[in-house]
């Protein structure tokens, strides 16, 4: 039986995690750090909700399915004055989402401009073992923390 996070209290909770590259860069986690207080918290409460809902509830405003996209999710928050998005898919492993990039967009347009082909890019690596992850972590602590 495939596994689907862990659970706290009998709510089952899905771990976070970041793309590394394979030359160590951690560009998600430098970014979420960056965040000014409001981003953090914006972006602390998308992942708690999200991180207690079934797959099949991540919908807006926390998180979204990218159409024509697959497997890409996007997990929906503010920083910085704009909409920002953390983009990323369900590990196979099970019980796992993995952030590989964080963007922003404005209508139809992200920025950065590639931002879905690298995002395609990145899990692909990813699954091809050429880079790995990290756990995600908000104010220096993994979150979700592990209880």
């Amino acid at each position: 039986m495939q596994s689907f996070g862990y659970s706290i209290f009998g709510i089952m909770i899905w771990r976070f995690r970041t793309y590394v590259s394979a030359s160590g860069r951690n560009d998600v986690q430098k970014s979420v750090d960056a965040y000014e207080t409001y981003g953090r918290n914006k972006f602390e409460r998308a992942v708690a909700h999200l991180a207690v809902s079934p797959k099949s509830q991540w919908d807006e405003p926390h998180g979204k399915k990218l159409k024509n996209e697959d497997p890409i999710y996007e997990i929906r928050y503010q920083a910085f004055n704009r909409q920002e998005r953390a983009l990323g898919f369900f590990d196979d492993d099970g019980g796992v989402f993995v952030i590989v990039l964080i963007c922003y967009h404005k209508g139809r347009i992200y920025t950065p401009p590639n931002a879905i082909d690298t995002a395609h890019r990145r899990i692909s690596q990813i699954r091809d073992h050429t880079a790995t992850t990290a756990p995600l972590q908000i104010f220096g602590e993994d979150f979700p923390p592990h209880e």
